[in-house]
């Protein structure tokens, strides 16, 4: 994970401002958004003490496959530039991703809090993701999966292709189902 994405995602797990986060942390607010905006490469210990003003520490994961709070930075920076297919081929890997790992390693793919991705439904299918992986695997599902609810009383389907055609309910996890979330289980399986 990138500087950029640990320390806004940190940041906004914690819900402080940039502003705030200075202060808190000692750094420059002006040093603080350009690393947040991947302007500037912190050093590790500039990292560590942002970090740790947020009451968050980094742990290093045993993969080379990408978090659930990186991808979620990656749909923002897609849905950005109004590119809903690059949005969804990032979601559908972070899918790949947790169903190829087991055990600590799956759940420390999902224990950065993701910063918002611009889109409260693409935050809420990412918590939905999140759980249904884990739930498969009988492994705990952090308090950030658990607290994104989402609006069942009002679906949401992302936007897979040209075509819409509407997903059959009786086909959706309910982790997707009861946060109003509609992708079928197949959707979420590599070919």
């Amino acid at each position: 994970m990138s500087a950029k994405v640990l320390a806004r995602s940190a940041r906004a797990a914690s819900g402080l401002t940039q502003s705030e986060l200075a202060i808190r942390s000692g750094i420059a607010g002006s040093s603080l958004s350009l690393i947040e905006h991947g302007k500037r490469e912190p050093t590790v210990a500039t990292l560590d003490t942002l970090l740790r003003a947020t009451g968050q520490t980094a742990v290093t994961i045993p993969t080379v496959r990408s978090d659930a709070a990186r991808i979620a930075s990656e749909i923002g920076d897609a849905l950005t530039r109004s590119d809903d297919a690059s949005a969804f081929r990032r979601f559908l890997q972070l899918a790949d991703n947790l169903a190829a790992e087991y055990g600590a390693t799956k759940v420390g793919l999902v224990l950065t809090v993701p910063a918002p991705t611009g889109s409260e439904h693409w935050d809420t299918a990412i918590a939905a993701l999140c759980e249904f992986r884990l739930d498969a695997s009988a492994l705990p599902i952090p308090t950030w999966v658990a607290k994104r609810v989402g609006h069942p009383d009002s679906p949401w389907a992302p936007r897979t292709s040209d075509y819409d055609i509407p997903a059959d309910a009786t086909l959706v996890p309910d982790a997707f189902l009861r946060r109003g979330i509609l992708i079928e289980a197949a959707t979420l399986e590599s070919i």
